[in-house]
Parts: C-alpha cells; sequence; structure tokens
C-alpha cells in the first residue's frame, strides 16, 4: 500500500537499525512524491553523513539518465560496477541511486541484473521510478518496492511567473496571438536558465570541496576525474528534470483551468479566467498540444524551438 514520503523513510531507518535491510530497494511513485527525498535520506543515514552532504559523499554514487538520450546507457552501469567493486573511502558501505530505473536501456538493464544478482559486500542499491511498470521483471524481482503516495502539486520556483505569461498570452485581447505565445515562451526560457544557472553553481561547489578534501589522498587524482564527469552528468540530469518541472507548470495551469470549468477547486487565479473563457474542448485541446510538446522535448536537443512550436500550437489552435 502506498504512503508518505515520511512513513517510507521510517519504515526504512527501522530495518536499517535492526539488521533488514535488502541489499537493493525500489522507490516508486509519482512526480513530487518524495523518491529523491527517501533515498538521499537513507543513503545518508547508511554513510553516517547528514542528506544535505550525500551528493558530496564519496561512497555514495549515483546513476542517473543521461542528458540528450534520456536513457541510462550499459556505459554508465559499467561504470557504476567498476566504483562499487572499490574499497569504500570513508564509510564501511557504499550507498548506489540509480535515478528514474525506468530508463534503463535494454544491455544497460541486463548488465544491471548481475550487479543486482551478485552484489558486492556492503553495497546498497536504491532505484527510483515514476514507470515501474517499464522496469524489467527480473530487476523488479530482486528488488523491495516501497511505494509512495503522490505528493502534492505546485507552481514551484519560477512557476508564477510561467502562470501569469500564460494568462497574458491566452487573455489579452479577443483571442490568443503569436505575440503572445512567444512573450510565453520568453517566460519559460528565461525560468530555465535561472534553474541551470543555480543548478550548474551547486554542483560545481559540491567539487570544489571535494577537490579540496580528496585531491592529495593515494589515488585522489584518478577518482576526481571520475567524480568530474559524473558531476557533469548529474547537472545535466537535474536541469532535465527541471524543465520537465518548469514546463509543466502550464498543464498544472490549464488541468486547474479544466477542474474550475467543472466546478472544481482551482489552484489560481489565472485558471479561473481561463475556465471563463475558454470552453472544455478548447481547454482539451491545449492540453493536448502542450503534452504533445513534452513529448517532443524528450526527443530533440532544440528546446527554444520545440518550446515555441508548443506555445504557437496553443494560441494557434485555439485560433483554428
Amino acid at each position: 500500500m502506498p504512503c508518505s514520503k515520511e512513513s517510507a523513510l521510517d519504515l526504512l531507518l527501522s530495518a536499517h537499525r535492526d539488521g533488514r535491510l535488502a541489499h537493493a530497494h525500489l522507490l516508486t511513485g509519482s512526480s513530487g512524491s518524495g523518491k529523491t527525498w527517501v533515498a538521499h535520506r537513507l543513503a545518508a543515514k547508511v554513510l553516517q553523513c547528514e542528506p544535505q552532504s550525500i551528493l558530496a559523499h564519496p561512497d555514495a554514487h549515483f546513476v542517473q539518465p543521461e542528458s540528450k538520450s534520456r536513457r541510462i546507457v550499459i556505459d554508465q552501469i559499467r561504470a557504476l560496477e567498476a566504483v562499487i567493486h572499490r574499497k569504500p573511502l570513508l564509510s564501511s558501505s557504499k550507498v548506489c541511486i540509480i535515478q528514474d530505473a525506468d530508463r534503463l536501456q535494454p544491455a544497460a538493464a541486463n548488465a544491471f541484473l548481475k550487479t543486482l544478482e551478485e552484489p558486492p559486500e556492503g553495497s546498497i542499491l536504491i532505484l527510483t521510478s515514476s514507470l515501474p511498470e517499464a522496469i524489467l521483471e527480473t530487476i523488479l524481482s530482486r528488488c523491495v518496492e516501497t511505494s509512495l503516495l503522490g505528493g502534492s502539486v505546485g507552481p514551484g520556483p519560477g512557476g508564477e511567473a510561467v502562470i501569469q505569461s500564460l494568462g497574458d498570452c491566452l487573455l489579452q485581447g479577443k483571442e490568443p496571438t503569436v505575440a503572445g505565445a512567444f512573450r510565453l515562451t520568453r517566460a519559460v526560457q528565461q525560468v530555465l536558465i535561472e534553474a541551470r544557472t543555480r543548478i550548474g553553481k551547486e554542483f560545481e561547489t559540491i567539487f570544489k570541496l571535494e577537490s579540496a578534501k580528496f585531491k592529495n589522498a593515494s589515488g585522489g587524482g584518478e577518482w576526481l576525474d571520475e567524480r568530474e564527469e559524473q558531476i557533469k552528468a548529474m547537472t545535466e540530469s537535474s536541469v532535465l528534470r527541471e524543465r520537465e518541472r518548469v514546463v509543466g507548470v502550464v498543464l498544472y495551469a490549464l488541468g486547474g483551468a479544466l477542474r474550475a470549468a467543472h466546478g472544481g477547486s482551482s489552484p489560481h487565479e489565472v485558471c479561473n479566467k481561463l475556465a471563463a473563457r475558454f470552453s472544455t474542448a478548447e481547454l482539451l485541446a491545449m492540453i493536448d498540444s502542450w503534452e504533445t510538446m513534452q513529448r517532443r522535448l524528450a526527443m530533440t536537443v532544440n528546446e527554444p524551438l520545440t518550446l515555441e512550436v508548443g506555445m504557437l500550437e496553443i494560441a494557434l489552435g485555439v485560433n483554428s
């Protein structure tokens, strides 16, 4: 039965205290349910550090979908296998967090299965997934699954600006315009630029701290070279997840408008205005256009053009 992130963490920490923690755990739940929150806190307890320090811990290893393909490839799994078979640097254990495990490519999934079948002593594997049905059954059967309740959804950082720009695009004048669609695109891109800058600085700080701490250690130079590449991949993956969140704000607002149009509660005043202005069919068409744009984003590297096309399809779809 799904439980809150707090309850899930309590159960896992209890198992750790009693020596019952499995070598592989799978945390499942929708976006916002707290999978990463639980994974980081469990890893911190195993490695005896603070949760905010887990990204910088030399015995914590992370695998996430790569930036362009948004898939976990076999080279990442091979690199993971290499590091988890080494002795821990600070702790008596090693923890590996595999984010979005449903994004494992077939070859990577088969290679990872071997790691699950013969896990190195003292290693804990923590997988997260919003789509566990896409994970190989042979992997699922070797993990202890903890299902989390869906988290509260909100606009998040920069979301207010995106929602206001959506309102400006769709509500000003008699009908949406191309100029309004481009302004909405610029607003989304500005939020994404700010997010990229923030994430880049966070990971840059982590790497600088690690460099200062381990550069003189035996084998530290080789480890830091590998860690630099890992930090780059983690940065790109974090940026992509932030992009998913930001573009999801538009669906959040359109979905709120659709609920408001049918007598439900509205999360924002712009949603009320959209509900009063557009029919259910028009709102559904906008949602469909935006979901199509999100799928395109996952398959292309031309982010600005894809965003512009998505905004234009919303505006022109209403006008047609």
